[in-house]
C-alpha cells in the first residue's frame, strides 16, 4: 500500500490570508517526524514506477504548484529528514514572483528531488479539447526536460480535474504515473489513477496520526469534491474556508 501525501504552500512566515491548502513549516516538520516514527517505508520517487505489493506500507510526498517556498522552506526540511518528494511544477509560472526559478528547479533535481508535470499554464485540463491538452503537456515536458536533463514521466493534473481525454493524452505523451486529487490509500496501485491525501491548514496532528492508522476521511472529501464541481470557483473556496473554519472553532 502507498500513502501519497499532497502539499501545496509551506509557509516559512505567517501570511494574512493563507490559502486553504497552505500549512506552516513547523507543521510539515512535525509530520515528517511522525512519518519517521510510523513504520511506513519512504518510497523513492523512481520506485513508484516499478512498485510491487509488499507487507510494509510505504509513503510518498508530493508538492503542487511550484511555489518559491518549495525551494526555500521545503527543500531544507527534506534534507534534514533525508527525504525526497515529487514537485509538480506548472512551467508557465517559472521565474515569476512567488514561484520557483529555473535555477531552483535545476538544483532540486540535482539534489535528487523528482520534478513532475503540472501542465504549462495550470489551466483546468478537462475543459480543454484534445489538441490544447496536448500543447499544455508538450510545452511543460520540453521545458522540464531542458532544465533537468530527463523527460518527466510523473503527472498531476491541476486541481485534480481529469477525465478520459486528459488521461489518454498524458499517457500518449510518455507519462507513466498520474497522481489525482481523489482522497484515498493506494491499496491496489493503479499508476494511471493514484489516490492521495491532501494536507490542508486545518488538519490537526491527531488527524494526521489517524491517517497513518488508515482511518478514512474519504466521505468528507468526496462531498467536498462534489461541491467543488457544482459551485463556481471563488464561491466554493469562500464557502469551504468558512465552513471548515467554523467546524474548527476558528
Amino acid at each position: 500500500m502507498i500513502l501519497i501525501l499532497t502539499y501545496h504552500k509551506v509557509l516559512g512566515r505567517p501570511e494574512t490570508k493563507p490559502d486553504f491548502y497552505s500549512i506552516k513549516a513547523d507543521g510539515l516538520e512535525r509530520q515528517l517526524g511522525l512519518l519517521a516514527e510510523s513504520g511506513f517505508r519512504p518510497l523513492q520517487p523512481e520506485e513508484l514506477l516499478s512498485y510491487k505489493p509488499e507487507t510494509k506500507p510505504a509513503y510518498l510526498l508530493s508538492f503542487d504548484d511550484g511555489t518559491r517556498d518549495h525551494y526555500e522552506v521545503v527543500l531544507p526540511l527534506l534534507a534534514r529528514y533525508k527525504s525526497r518528494g515529487i514537485f509538480f511544477v506548472p512551467t508557465a509560472k517559472l521565474d515569476r514572483e512567488g514561484y520557483l526559478s529555473s535555477e531552483a528547479v535545476q538544483e532540486m533535481s540535482r539534489l535528487g528531488q523528482a520534478i513532475g508535470l503540472h501542465s504549462h499554464e495550470h489551466r483546468r485540463l478537462d475543459n480543454l479539447n484534445e489538441e490544447d491538452i496536448r500543447v499544455q503537456m508538450q510545452i511543460s515536458q520540453q521545458t522540464l526536460e531542458k532544465l533537468t536533463g530527463a523527460r518527466p514521466s510523473l503527472f498531476a493534473p491541476p486541481g485534480g480535474f481529469i477525465n478520459s481525454r486528459v488521461r489518454a493524452v498524458a499517457l500518449e505523451s510518455g507519462v507513466r504515473a498520474i497522481r489525482t486529487m481523489r482522497w484515498g490509500y493506494n491499496k491496489n496501485v493503479d499508476l494511471a489513477a493514484l489516490d492521495c491525501v491532501p494536507v490542508n491548514r486545518f488538519m490537526t496532528e491527531d488527524e494526521f496520526r489517524q491517517i497513518l492508522q488508515f482511518r478514512s476521511m474519504a466521505l468528507a472529501y468526496t462531498l467536498k469534491q462534489l461541491a467543488k464541481r457544482l459551485i463556481p470557483g471563488p464561491a466554493y473556496q469562500a464557502l469551504r474556508d468558512t465552513l471548515v473554519g467554523r467546524l474548527r472553532g476558528k
